[in-house]
This record gives C-alpha cells, sequence and structure tokens, in this order.
C-alpha cells in the first residue's frame, strides 16, 4: 500500500464509503462534483449520516481507476436544500491499496463461510477476491453478527466459475464493517489460492 499526494479525480457517480472506525460501521454516499474535483460535494445515502455535524472527520473509500484507495476527509459544511448534500475538505493524501500481484477481481459467487470452532455456517455472496484474500457481504442479521469476529479464523467454500467442485481455503477476518443492511467482511487467506486467476 502506498502513499500518493492528491491525483485523485473521481467521476461524478462515484460511491464513497465512509467507516465508522469506532463503532465499525459503514455508510455510503455519491460524489456528484464538481467535475474538476477542486470540491468535493457529496449526497449521503443513509439516514445515519443526516445526524453528522460540520466538522467531524470522514475515513473515505472508493474505486478509482481500478484499485481501492482511501483518504481522510472532513465535513466543512452541510446543505438541506434541494437535497441533503455535503460539502467535504479536498483530499491531499490518498492511500492506494497495491494490488499488482493480487488484482482484486470483482464478482458475485454464492460463499459458505464456515466459524470454525464455533460449528456455525453463514452463506453470503463473495463480493470481490484475490489470491491473497476476499470480501463477502451477508444479510444484517443477529446470527450473522454473532458469527464473526475480528481475527478468527473461517472457512470459505464456493463453487468459483470456470473451476469444477468445490473450492475452499481457510482465512482469518480482518475487517468488519456493518451498513444498514450488510455486513461486509475482510478476508485474508492463510496462503495464495491457485483458483482465482491469473493462473500463470
Amino acid at each position: 500500500m502506498g502513499m500518493d499526494k492528491g491525483g485523485l479525480k473521481l467521476q461524478r457517480g462515484a460511491l464513497l464509503r465512509f467507516v465508522d472506525e469506532e463503532k465499525g460501521e459503514m455508510t455510503e454516499a455519491l460524489f456528484i462534483g464538481p467535475e474538476d474535483n477542486s470540491d468535493f460535494v457529496v449526497v449521503p445515502l443513509s439516514e445515519t449520516m443526516l445526524l453528522k455535524k460540520e466538522g467531524e472527520p470522514l475515513h473515505a473509500r472508493c474505486q478509482f481507476q481500478g484499485d481501492m484507495v482511501e483518504f481522510r476527509s472532513t465535513i466543512v459544511e452541510i446543505f438541506d436544500r434541494p437535497v441533503h448534500l455535503w460539502r467535504i475538505k479536498v483530499p491531499t493524501e490518498v492511500n492506494t491499496f497495491d494490488l499488482r500481484d493480487h488484482k482484486r477481481i470483482q464478482c458475485s459467487v454464492s460463499a459458505n463461510i464456515e466459524a470454525i470452532h464455533r460449528g456455525q455456517f453463514i452463506t453470503g455472496i463473495m463480493r470481490d477476491v484475490s489470491k491473497s484474500g476476499a470480501r463477502c457481504v451477508f444479510q444484517r442479521s443477529e446470527e450473522a453478527e454473532n458469527a464473526f469476529n475480528l481475527d478468527q479464523t473461517i472457512t470459505l467454500r464456493c463453487a468459483f466459475p470456470g473451476i469444477p467442485g468445490e473450492q475452499s481455503t481457510e482465512g482469518t477476518i480482518t475487517e468488519i464493517l456493518k451498513s444498514e443492511t450488510e455486513l461486509s467482511i475482510g478476508i485474508q487467506f492463510a496462503e495464495s489460492v491457485w483458483w482465482v486467476p491469473p493462473y500463470h
């Protein structure tokens, strides 16, 4: 993961995810401009975001040029008309997750997660995967929330497109994010998996 100063130029409609590091909750917003990124104006997509106030710090993540990037910002100004809008501080430092050898593949694959030592199986959707890890999302429920903890060892099982049979690998939960409807789990695999491209 490297640090770039500036250089982030988002397209209108880009989806931003704001992470509350204390609560482990995730909310989303749409970037609406302006096109030259001289200012950052976003439309919050969650009712919980309407409770935030000017001056509050933000930790944001988004897709940019095929990579996942993150930056820190602050709410500069809040508007209620014509819709609820935030003007946030333009990021000057951006963390880029270097995925050169472990490029993440966007997907929508049904996956079973076994919480080892608990005997629990939870079915969700694998949203992206690389040779070294994956992100899976689950409908938010008491069962799902009780099944997972940070640093917990799990087994992921799925039928991966183009590969016959069921694939499985062990990993560790490195991140748990909660939105109003979903539980998002970041998984670090114990070892590089062969069934994820590239195959060389």
